[in-house]
């Protein structure tokens, strides 16, 4: 399931409305936390052409976790949105002739932030934000590796999918994790596979509880 479905799901469970409420603002404070790495810098980017890519990357993040939380918020007070005004959106960019040029730019995009990802978990650069404690280090971070390398495996796979045309972004259902992952299933060994790249997601939410417990946030 995607990020929706997942919200979704959440709120049908057992005391979903009370983790409903709880998700939405724990979103809204990731997307507070992205917003502030970019406009305050915390991370000490820079204004160079690099720095700057990395700073409006994580604009972009804090506006799709916001976009998430207003998502879970509608459920949260009943409305339950389905999400159509981005997908009328997108029917309305490919009649106008702008669907190529839109498919190619998610496609780039995803290759930047899966190469991203490969990057920061085979250099550890991670590892100088952390204040990770000496027991735990020779676990811990080559846990948080794995982890992000395996989710950039999969932003790599996704583009694959779009710039192939298997996946399309004009499809009802725009694509996201879950399309890769059932492509992944379709490959010889596909349950190996599968079974790699879950561990590899749960080796990022490990590295994500890491961020949040170990980070340090200087910021003036």
């Amino acid at each position: 399931m995607g990020s929706k479905d997942t919200v979704q799901f959440v709120f049908g469970s057992f005391g979903g409305i009370a983790l409903l409420v709880g998700l939405v603002l724990a979103l809204a404070a990731f997307a507070a936390w992205r917003l502030l790495q970019a406009v305050r810098d915390v991370d000490g980017h820079g204004t160079s052409a690099k720095g700057m890519a990395v700073r409006a990357g994580l604009t972009g993040s804090a506006v799709s976790y916001a976009a998430l939380a207003v998502f879970a918020g509608t459920l949260a007070i009943g409305v339950g949105s389905s999400g159509g005004g981005a997908k009328e959106a997108l029917a309305k960019a490919f009649e106008a002739g702008w669907g190529e040029a839109l498919t190619w730019l998610a496609c780039a995009l995803l290759v930047a932030v899966g190469i991203a990802h490969l990057f920061k978990g085979g250099t550890a650069g991670f590892e100088k934000f952390l204040s990770v404690p000496a027991e735990s280090r020779n676990w811990l971070i080559p846990v948080c590796q794995f982890g992000l390398i395996a989710r950039g495996l999969t932003f790599l796979l996704l583009a694959y999918l779009i710039a192939t045309g298997v996946a399309s972004l004009e499809d009802n259902q725009t694509p996201g994790l879950a399309t890769a992952l059932e492509a992944m299933s379709g490959w010889r060994f596909g349950w190996a596979f599968l079974a790699a790249t879950g561990l590899g997601l749960i080796a990022f939410g490990i590295y994500a509880f890491a961020e949040a417990r170990y980070r340090r946030i200087e910021v003036r």
